[in-house]
């Protein structure tokens, strides 16, 4: 994956699920801006339909979240889907981007986010970084 100048990148493990995350420098303004990629089992769902249960899956976990638009994305060939949502916790607005992308019913999911006030500046960023996911063949 392209990692945007002056990104940093780390993995971590949090409830036996593997992350790897981009990370934008850190400023007073703007503290938070991440990227991370997970796998999940897609259960034998077509795209459309895991991410439908994937958005069905965020709204019951964050009954505030709010889900502004989706579409396609196509990263080196492989077809994937993309939605926008925003919510709101500990009190500071912020906005992410999931992109899907599946392979033999694994998803890949990357998750953008950043505080809403950053999100229109970062949109470029993310779909670049998200444009650039491939498979090892």
């Amino acid at each position: 994956m392209y990692v945007p100048a002056g990104w940093t990148t780390h993995r971590e493990q949090h409830y036996g699920i593997d992350y790897y995350f981009l990370s934008a420098p850190k400023t007073q303004e703007d503290p938070n801006t991440n990227i991370n990629v997970i796998t999940e089992s897609m259960r034998h769902l077509t795209l459309e339909e895991f991410t439908r249960k994937a958005q069905e899956g965020l709204l019951r976990a964050i009954p505030s979240a709010i889900i502004h638009n989706q579409g396609n994305i196509t990263a080196n060939g492989v077809n994937g889907a993309w939605y926008k949502y925003s919510m709101t916790p500990r009190g500071i607005d912020v906005t992410l981007i999931a992109y899907i992308f599946p392979k033999d019913s694994v998803a890949y999911i990357i998750t953008a986010g950043t505080q809403t006030k950053d999100a229109d500046n970062y949109r470029q960023t993310f779909d670049k970084v998200a444009r650039s996911f491939k498979f090892d063949k």
